[in-house]
């Protein structure tokens, strides 16, 4: 689902950068972390229905669809966006690196991610399976509007970078 709504998004996602809708740097990293938080809050929806501590379940696929899709659409405006102004806001002499602190902040969340999904059992059999989504729903948006709150000064760094 995800490769597929990438291809059948992308082309949305550039041209409404291209046009007068262009926000900045830092309100696309938040509405991109706006979107990962929604996409779990439709999990959390989804799951609502599961008794807690259920061995096995079954709900609509629809509600994996969905948060894929608010996914994808949050990583659309976050990956490309973080990778260029990579390039753009570090010194030429240290790109290189600075691309390896991307992947590597990439690699040490994507560990984080596993190691905090670990902890689903023991959440689902304390509370339920969607208060474990509900976590993942307001930590981001939570990011996220701390990251719009902080856009006139990020933006002010950034020395009229765009």
């Amino acid at each position: 689902m995800n490769s597929f709504f990438i291809i059948a998004c992308a082309p949305i996602f550039s041209k409404i950068w291209e046009s007068k809708l262009n926000p900045s740097a830092s309100i696309k990293f938040a509405l991109g972390l706006i979107l990962l938080g929604l996409g779990f809050g439709v999990l959390a929806f989804g799951s609502a229905s599961i008794p807690s501590g259920a061995a096995t379940a079954s709900v609509s696929m629809i509600w994996l669809v969905a948060a894929y899709f608010l996914h994808t659409m949050g990583e659309l405006t976050l990956s490309p966006v973080g990778l260029s102004y990579v390039s753009k806001l570090a010194p030429a002499r240290l790109v290189g690196l600075m691309f390896g602190v991307w992947f590597l902040a990439s690699a040490v969340a994507n560990y984080l991610a596993g190691w905090t999904g670990s902890l689903i059992d023991q959440i689902t059999e304390m509370y339920s399976m969607s208060t474990f989504f509900l976590i993942y729903t307001g930590l981001p948006i939570g990011a996220g509007l701390v990251l719009i709150l902080l856009t006139p000064m990020i933006k002010k760094k950034m020395h009229g970078i765009h």
